[in-house]
């Protein structure tokens, strides 16, 4: 008998068991090497990441220290600091890191003196990863915003005696609106010094924002101020009053709705404390740095081929001896280091610029004379001028950087603008002792509002003479006015001379008026279209100068390639 034949299977089945095997394992092995390398790019990702907050902890410590020290600027690889601080070396590891993080900076501070600004390369470093940033570094400052006051006030040098005279507004006024009995300014319904009564309506005048106005950028008060209408702040708003009820601005008429570009806005911020002179720009000319140095009452016009044609009579030595530069009579090319400081006449006989006297007669345009050495006041005018008073008569085209400052006022006789506009390179910083003015001659007394009043706007001298007003001018510039303010002459009589447009910084002492209105109608000067310079935030005017002890921080961020060998 035959039985059937049985394969025998056991073979293949072996085979199969161990190929299936061999493919888990493999898959196995694909996993864990997978796992392991997610591992390492999850590290390396936690280490780039850490390694940009170490660069910024950099940024941290070097602010840090130049707040505490005003001089640290002038440390750097081949001059370190007494404190042992070894970043500007090495790194060092970032305190209070559980990690290995550590940052090293290299500081350029070339560029300080003319701009302010201080160049800050912070490298992190957290294991194999390195990253770096660049920033620059400001005080904060006035170029920090389109409007700042120290006191939202009237000058106490404008007072004639109704309520107050000068030498009275100066005690009575000269002060913030906040503060206990005998340290705020004389306001009405309340004590604010010992005697005080308002029964006689002896009380500081306030001026306020009306519904007219817009201020397109950043503002800043130390005071407290007011609004009567519905006056538009399109930029972050801050005041040093801490406010009552929870409102930061004073309300001169009950149903003011201003608008505010932040909610909730004005907010709390530290105040400001203006230098109390532009000596240090006068010392900066005089020690024959490249500058131009004038004296006495100097007019100039700037030029759109980065030019300026100046006449400066009592001008002798300008302390700048390269050729073209500071014409005292003529047209030449602006000054290599971008600053200009006109002076008073000095009264020493010793002094190269010396003059007795006003040796001057100069026709006013009208038939009469003046001892102006450039005939002003204009025929008519009210308004009256020093002699011998270090004054500047600017206007026009900028092309260029430049910053003129005044040992006493600085009027802006029309327009004075930048060639190429707020978009490009040109840049001017105007800073005067004393008033910053809108030049507006008139011939009636304060008060009168008839279109009569107003008179051309000419310079004796110009050809060809103006016959208009200087109405609706451009100004582009960042202004500050150390002890007064900066205003239109004459604000509060003649016609409405349309509207205001500037394009910068507008920084005073006390609050200056352009212009009267009623229920927000202006009925003589100007309304207000002011327009903050975004550049300004991270350029300035050659030599501008900072608020005393502000603080340092950060206008611009970027993130740079590692320098080699870091």
């Amino acid at each position: 008998m035959r039985f059937p034949r049985h394969r025998d299977e056991s073979g293949f089945a072996l085979a199969t068991v161990m190929i299936v095997s061999l493919i888990l394992s493999m898959l196995a092995l694909a996993t864990v090497d997978y796992a392991v390398g997610s591992q390492n790019i999850s590290h390396h990702d936690q280490n780039w990441n850490a390694a940009l907050a170490a660069a910024e902890a950099g940024i941290d410590d070097y602010i840090f220290r130049l707040n505490e020290n005003g001089n640290y600027w002038q440390y750097n690889a081949g001059n370190l600091p007494p404190d042992g601080n070894k970043a500007f070396i090495q790194y060092v590891a970032v305190a209070g890191s559980a990690t290995n993080s550590k940052f090293r900076y290299d500081v350029d501070a070339s560029l300080l003196a003319a701009s302010g600004v201080i160049a800050l390369t912070s490298t992190g470093r957290v294991g194999n990863a390195a990253r770096s940033v660049r920033v620059t570094l400001r005080r904060r400052s006035f170029l920090d915003y389109l409007y700042f006051t120290d006191f939202e006030t009237q000058d106490p040098a404008l007072y004639t005696g109704t309520p107050f005279t000068a030498t009275q507004a100066q005690t009575y006024c000269a002060k913030y609106y906040y503060g206990g009995i005998g340290n705020q300014r004389d306001e009405p319904s309340r004590t604010d010094f010992v005697g005080d009564s308002d029964s006689n309506s002896s009380y500081c005048g306030d001026i306020s924002f009306v519904g007219s106005d817009k201020l397109n950028g950043p503002m800043h008060t130390n005071d407290a101020f007011m609004v009567c209408g519905n006056a538009q702040f399109l930029g972050h708003v801050t005041t040093s009053w801490t406010g009552a009820s929870g409102k930061l601005y004073r309300d001169n008429c009950p149903t003011s709705h201003p608008v505010f570009a932040d909610p909730g806005g004005p907010t709390y911020a530290a105040p400001l404390t203006m230098p109390p002179t532009n000596s240090a720009l006068k010392s900066y000319v005089a020690a024959g740095t490249g500058g131009c140095l004038y004296t006495g009452p100097t007019r100039i016009k700037v030029l759109s081929n980065g030019q300026m044609t100046v006449k400066s009579p009592f001008s002798k030595n300008t302390n700048n001896t390269t050729a073209g530069q500071c014409p005292k009579n003529g047209t030449g090319t602006l000054p290599a280091d971008g600053v200009i400081y006109v002076q008073n006449v000095p009264s020493t006989t010793t002094d190269p610029n010396y003059t007795n006297g006003c040796p001057y007669t100069v026709s006013d345009g009208g038939g009469d004379n003046r001892a102006h050495p450039l005939g002003l006041p204009v025929h008519n005018d009210t308004t009256t001028y020093g002699c011998r008073n270090g004054d500047v008569f600017v206007e026009g085209t900028l092309k260029g950087q430049l910053t003129i400052a005044s040992e006493n006022n600085i009027d802006i006789t029309w327009s004075l603008q930048y060639n190429s506009g707020v978009a490009g390179t040109d840049l001017l910083g105007l800073i005067a002792n004393n008033y910053i003015e809108v030049y507006h001659p008139t011939s009636c007394a304060a008060g009168a509002t008839t279109s009569s009043c107003n008179l051309s706007a000419t310079i004796p001298g110009e050809t060809p003479a103006r016959t208009t007003a200087n109405t609706s001018p451009t100004i582009q510039a960042a202004m500050l006015s150390l002890s007064h303010s900066v205003h239109v002459q004459n604000y509060d009589r003649g016609a409405p001379l349309g509207t205001l447009h500037v394009v910068g910084v507008l920084a005073q002492r006390y609050r200056g008026a352009v212009g009267t209105n009623s229920n927000g109608t202006i009925i003589t000067g100007f309304s207000k279209d002011y327009t903050y310079d975004q550049r300004l935030k991270y350029l300035s005017p050659p030599y501008f100068l900072d608020p005393v002890a502000s603080q340092w921080g950060g206008v611009t961020w970027a993130e740079n390639k590692v320098p080699t060998g870091y």
